[in-house]
This record gives C-alpha cells, sequence and structure tokens, in this order.
C-alpha cells in the first residue's frame, strides 16, 4: 500500500467540532486515528493505523510547542509530567523491539525463501536444508508469539486514563490545563490502542494445527480464504501444504517491510516528542 493512499484514507474521516481553541489541530489528528478500523485484524489496517500515529505525533511535536502549551504544562503539570515521560519511554522501548522483531522476522523469511528458490532450482532437491529453515522459523514464530504477548503486558502498565478537572489548580489556567493534560493522555492512549492491535497481528496463531488430517484438508481452502493476517497464512502454508509457500513468503516479506518502516518512524517521532517534554521541563 503506498504512503499516498494511506494519507487520502486518512484525510477522508470527517472531524468533530472541537470547543478549545488551543487543541483543536491535535484533537483533529487524533479523531483521524481514532477513525482508523484495526478490529478486522489486516495488515493494511494496522499500516494505515501506525501512519496515522507518525501524523499524530507530528502534531503533537507542534502542540507541545505552543507557547500556551508549554507555559501551562511547566507551571501547573510536574506530576502529569513524570507520567508523560515515563509512558514516552516505555512506548519507545516497545516500538523499538517491535520494529527488532520485524527485522529479524524479515532475515528469516528470506532464508527460507532462499531455500525454496534452491529446490525449485534442483528439481525438488534440497529439502532437508529447506526443512531446517522452516523449523527455524516456526521456532522463531514461537518466540516471538512470547515476546509480542510480553509488550502487550507492558502496554498494560502505561497510563493513558482521563484526567479529572478536580486534579487541577484552582485559577484561570484551570481550563486549559485540563485541555492539554486530557488531549496528551488521549495521545498516549491510542498510541496504546495501534501498537496492541500490531502486537495482536503478530500473535495469532494458526488454530487447526493439532486437528485431524481429514478435517485440516477440509478445512484448509476456508482458513486461508478467511484469514487477513499474512502470518497466518504463512503458518497456515507451512503446516498443510508448501505448493503456494513462495507467494506466502512473498506476501510477508511486502507487510513486514510496511511495519518495519512505519514503526521506525513512529520511533524517531517518539524520541521527538519526549526531547520536547524535556525541554519543557528544563525551562
Amino acid at each position: 500500500m503506498s504512503n499516498m493512499i494511506i494519507k487520502s484514507q486518512l484525510r477522508s474521516i470527517s472531524l468533530p467540532t472541537r470547543s478549545h481553541p488551543s487543541t483543536i489541530g491535535i484533537e483533529e489528528a487524533l479523531d483521524k486515528v481514532k477513525g482508523i478500523n484495526t478490529t478486522t485484524g489486516s495488515s493494511e489496517s494496522i499500516l494505515m493505523g501506525l501512519a496515522g500515529l507518525e501524523e499524530l505525533y507530528n502534531c503533537t511535536e507542534e502542540f507541545l510547542k505552543m507557547g500556551s502549551t508549554q507555559r501551562v504544562m511547566s507551571s501547573n503539570g510536574s506530576e502529569f509530567m513524570e507520567e508523560m515521560l515515563d509512558g514516552s519511554l516505555r512506548l519507545m522501548d516497545i516500538c523499538s523491539v517491535s520494529r527488532d522483531l520485524m527485522v529479524e522476522t524479515r532475515e528469516h523469511v528470506r532464508v527460507v525463501q532462499s531455500y525454496v528458490r534452491r529446490k525449485k532450482v534442483a528439481g525438488g532437491g534440497g529439502g532437508d536444508q529447506l526443512d531446517v529453515a522452516v523449523s527455524s522459523y516456526v521456532g522463531f514464530r514461537k518466540n516471538m508469539r512470547k515476546e509480542a504477548k510480553k509488550l502487550i503486558g507492558s502496554l498494560k502498565k502505561i497510563d493513558g486514563g482521563p484526567f479529572s478537572s478536580s486534579s487541577a489548580n484552582n485559577g484561570q489556567q484551570d481550563e486549559c490545563l485540563v485541555a492539554v493534560i486530557d488531549v496528551m493522555r488521549q495521545v498516549v492512549s491510542v498510541s496504546v490502542s495501534m501498537l496492541k492491535s500490531f502486537l495482536d497481528f503478530l500473535t495469532r496463531r494458526q488454530s487447526n494445527i493439532k486437528s485431524k488430517l481429514a478435517s485440516v484438508l477440509k478445512k484448509k481452502k476456508d482458513h486461508q480464504e478467511e484469514t487477513n493476517n499474512e502470518l497466518e497464512s504463512l503458518d497456515s502454508a507451512i503446516c498443510y501444504s508448501r505448493d503456494d509457500l513462495q507467494n506466502k513468503l512473498e506476501e510477508v516479506e511486502r507487510s513486514i517491510d510496511g511495519f518495519e518502516k512505519y514503526l521506525e518512524g513512529l520511533f524517531r517521532r517518539l524520541i521527538r516528542t519526549r526531547t520536547s517534554l524535556l525541554n519543557i521541563i528544563s525551562h
């Protein structure tokens, strides 16, 4: 999927009207990301979500540069700032590990691809080497699921809940403070939700591996048609039949290239956001 298509789809979502003038821009970006449906679990929707997060953090960086935002956060939000710094660090770690998982996945996929090609050239020979490569990939997928589940657990520890106006100091800046804190917590909450969708994508398991042979053969076609998860489809191809293995490997490689690209972009923007937060504290 091209960047142009993703950006076009992001901008096509209608936006509700917001009340507080200082947060309008970032709230519009939030609405765009919230409008992306990742419940299908498809790689396309998750790629859109990660692209949306990149755009959201671009808006967040501009929001944090606003004088009104900096004045409110530096004078009234010390506890909140610590919360944001902790959350940004956790998100950076999760994003970094996720990106590394994609790099490792691509390496395993390319090894399997190499042996598939060699087997074709050899006219069916080299099956033992392919079996070893496939076994290594299957073992990696098992470890990937475990790592992804750990990252999901880490996401649950990140605070992105609503902000109560009773927590703000009394004074003329109460309304602005509540608006700033609420919108920043929404940024964190949306980030957590989108990264969880991505990690859920990684943890999905081909569910019929231990079925009886007759049941497996009966369900094979239906299963492959239903799933929009390229990793799950590759698991299915490996377990059921290797006739279409090359195509499945190419589909996975395209998906992980997109994931790696957007995770890298998100990681860089998270660094810039954290830097902006630290700059506000230091002034």
